[in-house]
This record gives structure tokens, sequence and C-alpha cells, in this order.
């Protein structure tokens, strides 16, 4: 008797071990950014305010590439956990501006080096060139998905 996964790894092993290596990776990250006080995905929006402070809902948007209501909904949590904070723009009262708390400023670098801490752990034994030609496969593969 076969169970899913191994009907799934032999039909399309590719898009299996994408799927793995994406749980994996996916988990450490969350384990990194829980240790900074932050949820998943929420340390893309600290870096990007930390480099365009004040910046809109609507811009974070257009820039990050996340639906609205997944912004918004981070926004709220950041702004309740201390990290982030809302003011109202000084030339349009119904704009509402976003920046980075002391707090928030304080974890830019860990959230960075959390990034490149987690790079090195995944490409850990691969040789420049390994990386590079994995690089090429991963945006074909993309490519070929979009």
């Amino acid at each position: 008797m076969t169970d899913g996964r191994e009907v799934a790894a032999s039909t399309g092993p590719v898009g299996y071990a994408l799927a793995q290596v994406t749980r994996a990776h996916r988990t450490e990250m969350q384990r990194r950014m829980a240790e900074l006080g932050l949820h998943l995905g929420q340390e893309l929006l600290i870096v990007d305010l930390h480099r365009n402070p004040d910046s809109t809902q609507a811009e974070l948007v257009q820039r990050i590439g996340m639906e609205q209501p997944t912004i918004a909904k981070a926004i709220t949590r950041m702004e309740r956990s201390g990290f982030v904070e809302r003011t109202a723009d000084p030339r349009d009262r119904r704009v509402t501006r976003l920046r980075l708390t002391g707090q928030g400023e304080a974890v830019v670098e860990a959230v960075v080096a959390a990034w490149a801490g987690v790079e090195d752990l995944a490409t850990a034994g691969l040789a420049g060139d390994d990386v590079r030609q994995l690089l090429g496969l991963l945006d074909r593969i993309r490519h070929n998905l979009t």
C-alpha cells in the first residue's frame, strides 16, 4: 500500500521536492522570525518600511505584491506588537502614513541577518556555480508555471 506522499513524489518528483524544500525553508524562517517577535511575512514589511518610511498601505501593496487585506491585518498586528505606528498625513488628514517605531527599527538588522543565515544554511555545501545553476533552474520553473 502506498500513501499520498509516495504517489506525489513518484508522479511529480520535481514538484514534490520543491514543496518539501519550501516547507523546510518556511519552518526555519518562522522559527527565526518568532525569535524576533514577528510572524512570517512581517519581516518584508519591516524592511520595506525601514527603507520607505511614511508609506501608505496602498504603497506597500504595490511594492510588496501582497493583497491589501493581508497587509492591513499584518499592519494591525504589528502596531499592537509595537513595531509600527500610524500617523495622519500632515497635508491630508484622510491619508494614514506608516512608519517603524524604535522597536521596529531595532529588528531590521536581525531580519536581514536571519535571511542571510537561512540562505547560508540552505546552500551549505553548494559551490558558487551550483547556486547560480540552481537559481537559473528555479527561475525557469517559475517562468514555466506563470
